[in-house]
């Protein structure tokens, strides 16, 4: 379902600055208070929002803690990505894989302290993943120009 919305120019500036405070976009925003307001999460549960800013908060501590050419992926890298469940509600749950998406898109080498992160590739061209849940390997290469791709 599609839902358009006109808010009023000072309730999109509230949105938008809360929004980017907590690093997500504004329909991310919307979807989670309204899924808040109408007690569709659990009040022990996060909000995607919330999910993001620990998952990236926790991975930024783990990069910064490790050496030049550690390899990981993001359920070495962070507790409460690796615990988010694969299903919901007898359903498959796609909120692990729109993190990992976001993660690659919009942090590795665009962001402090993810500058000297890249995805790793393998030398037929497809990337690198774990065997056991197929999960994307980055490494960290300080050595490594912004836009260049490490093949193995």
């Amino acid at each position: 379902m599609r839902i358009q919305f006109y808010p009023s120019p000072e309730l999109e500036n509230s949105l938008t600055n809360e929004a980017k405070q907590l690093g997500v976009n504004v329909s991310t925003l919307v979807n989670d208070l309204l899924n808040n307001h109408y007690g569709l999460i659990p009040a022990t549960s996060l909000s995607n929002s919330e999910l993001r800013k620990i998952i990236f908060k926790e991975v930024g501590d783990f990069v910064k803690s490790q050496k030049n050419g550690k390899e990981f992926d993001l359920n070495e890298a962070s507790d409460t990505y690796k615990d988010i469940g694969m299903v919901y509600f007898g359903k498959p749950s796609i909120i692990k894989a729109q993190i990992g998406k976001e993660f690659n898109r919009k942090y590795v080498g665009h962001i402090e302290p993810f500058i000297h992160i890249r995805q790793v590739w393998l030398a037929n061209g497809k990337p690198k993943k774990t065997v056991g849940n197929r999960a994307a390997i980055y490494v960290i290469s300080e050595d490594l120009q912004k836009n260049e791709q490490t093949f193995l």
